[in-house]
């Protein structure tokens, strides 16, 4: 399994089981058309997790009469749901749920999502620096420390664990190829943007 679809896939789980919007008893009950219908509904009517749930329903069951799941994420993340943002990014990152790939896309979004401390943004934004899809390996750096700063504080939850893990080696890609003075660089702006929060 791919390292962000181990950040991607129990979203969807989380926000259909942990939270009440009109579609979830259709899609806890096996009806994928009802649920769509109800999300779309409130989706239009500005409701940013239905946005969301529209989005992740339509990336694993699509439907043909509610567009791409990647359009519901931008939906979602424009109207300010993070876990909305973080599935755009993913969506544009992978290119998936009909979205075209694009890195730049993908670190806009998952920014979005990270500037607001969602742990798995940070992560997956860290590993476009590390993957060198973007060149700034200080701003990458400070993302992997930010999400681990993070996971410090669910790290009896599985997902908490492997960002603290680091299984792809991230952190460590990232430092062999900086010097002394830009790992500083990045722990010192992680550790700010810490305090700041």
């Amino acid at each position: 399994m791919r390292p962000s679809t181990l950040l991607f896939a129990p979203l969807l789980l989380c926000i259909v089981a942990c939270s009440s919007t009109p579609g979830d008893a259709a899609f806890r009950s096996g009806h994928p058309d009802a649920a769509a219908k109800l999300y779309r509904q409130g989706a239009e009517r500005g409701d940013a997790e239905a946005a969301a749930k529209l989005g992740l329903l339509l990336s694993k069951t699509p439907q043909k009469d509610y567009g791409e799941a990647s359009e519901w994420h931008v939906k979602a993340c424009d109207l300010g749901s993070l876990s909305g943002c973080h599935s755009a990014g993913y969506a544009y990152e992978y290119g998936k749920s009909g979205a075209t790939q694009s890195y730049n896309e993908a670190e806009r979004l998952y920014r979005k999502a990270a500037e607001r401390g969602f742990m798995q943004s940070q992560y997956n934004l860290g590993s476009l620096y590390a993957n060198r899809y973007l060149s700034d390996d200080v701003e990458g750096l400070k993302w992997l420390l930010l999400a681990q700063t993070s996971a410090r504080s669910c790290s009896s939850h599985e997902l908490c664990q492997w960002i603290l893990n680091d299984p792809p080696q991230h952190i460590q890609h990232l430092k062999q190829r900086m010097s002394t003075q830009q790992i500083q660089m990045a722990e010192s702006q992680a550790n700010q943007w810490v305090r700041v929060k």
